[in-house]
């Protein structure tokens, strides 16, 4: 279960982009930040022990200096959206919910968060 658990937040972390060497920070904020709602909204529709950190999400937004729906018209969200349904209906789907957390980092961590 250790490997297959490393596999998913393996590729979930794939989804959120791949670096390039002419990637600016404001490129890399908007990728990560956009791969980290499309989870959160998985997450709120699908997953019920998961929220979302409204605050941190509002101030990554402000930082990706995009809206909420132009980030939602990315690229790296329908990547990410995709990645995470895909996942979803395969045999190891019931792990999605229980990674979404831990899955993003950099801008996008801390937006997906488990409910206390």
């Amino acid at each position: 279960m250790k490997f297959a658990t490393l596999a998913v937040t393996a590729l979930l972390a794939l989804s959120a982009g791949a670096a390039l060497a002419d990637v600016t920070e404001q490129d890399a904020i908007q990728a990560q930040v956009a791969g980290a709602m499309a989870s959160a909204d998985y997450a709120l529709a699908k997953c019920p022990k998961l929220g979302v950190d409204k605050e941190r999400l509002a101030e990554q937004i402000k930082k990706s200096g995009k809206t909420a729906e132009q980030l939602r018209a990315t690229e790296e969200y329908a990547d990410q959206r995709n990645v995470v349904e895909t996942m979803a209906k395969g045999e190891k789907g019931y792990m999605v919910c229980m990674l979404l957390s831990r899955a993003h980092g950099g801008y996008g961590r801390g937006i997906v968060v488990e409910k206390e």
